[in-house]
């Protein structure tokens, strides 16, 4: 009778430096959107850096399909949906999908380490613009680094767009806190990216709006404003050539939208992305796995 000795499992898979080095904690899996789109060195690198990302990403098929579609639209194809609302419960995977999609836009060639991932369009140079609803205040915007202050969701949208042609396009509307029109966003989405695709990522929108409702706008409130101007960007997205939209509500909250975009396809965001199912959780802990396992 032959026997076979049994190979120890460290000589056959390769773990993720921060699952080897026991770095790998729960806070981890709370992913800063915010925070990966402005590179901040404090998020760590399997976030930050996007083939590090996708490594440690299972590609599931809905999220390949959501891929597929968010690409081929910023590629300029027709026939897909520009604008997307990702409905997810909590933890159900949401920010890793914003994230992956915010990855997949800035540098599509990270793509390309995921046998998953052939075949998905490449739309060259993107200008993509994140909102985080949970840390944007409402009442004070937000502070740049050369001291001047971002008052809205429009302006901190152009301003990432690109600060010298797109910002302008909207500085006294984000001054006044007044909603831009249609023709001033289409100008922003085409113009003020210099012909670039542009993919908007906005999440938590509902946190904002809440607390928008708190702030007076002569006769009116933020909240109204900013309901007004995300009802023209998703017309404006939608009838766009380059553009695309994907933003976040939770199952748990109010809709405090109402029906602003009640005709944009609605999408649960792929929770297995995250799941403790065996491909996802092999890919997230294993950098690679002998033939022998």
């Amino acid at each position: 009778m032959s026997t076979r000795t049994l190979r120890p499992w460290t000589d056959l898979v390769k773990l993720h430096p921060d699952v080897e080095s026991d770095a790998l904690t729960e806070a981890m899996f709370a992913i800063d959107l915010g925070a990966i789109a402005a590179n901040e060195p404090n998020v760590p690198a399997v976030y930050r850096d996007p083939e590090a990302f996708f490594r440690a990403t299972y590609l599931t098929s809905d999220l390949r399909k959501l891929l597929d579609e968010v690409l081929s639209s910023l590629a300029g194809q027709s026939g897909y949906n520009r604008v997307l609302k990702l409905r997810t419960p909590f933890g159900g995977g949401k920010s890793h999908t914003l994230a992956a999609l915010l990855h997949a836009a800035r540098s599509r060639k990270a793509l390309d380490v995921l046998p998953e991932a052939k075949g998905l369009p490449d739309p060259a140079s993107v200008a993509v613009a994140v909102f985080d609803g949970e840390k944007f205040d409402a009442r004070n915007g937000k502070l740049l680094d050369d001291g001047r202050t971002i008052h809205t969701i429009w302006g901190w949208i152009a301003w990432q767009i690109d600060p010298v042609k797109a910002y302008p396009l909207v500085e006294g509307h984000d001054q006044d806190r007044v909603a831009p029109g249609g023709d001033v966003i289409r100008s922003v989405l085409t113009s003020g990216a210099s012909g670039r695709p542009v993919l908007l990522l906005l999440d938590e929108v509902l946190k904002y709006m809440e607390r928008a409702a708190a702030v007076a706008v002569l006769d009116s409130t933020l909240q109204r404003q900013a309901k007004d101007f995300f009802q023209n960007l998703t017309v404006e997205v939608a009838g766009s050539a380059h553009a695309a939209l994907v933003y976040s509500l939770t199952w748990s909250a109010r809709e405090a939208l109402g029906n602003v975009a009640s005709s944009r396809r609605s999408t649960s965001s792929p929770r297995a992305l995250i799941n403790c199912g065996s491909p996802s959780q092999a890919r997230r802990s294993f950098r690679s796995c002998s033939d022998a396992c």
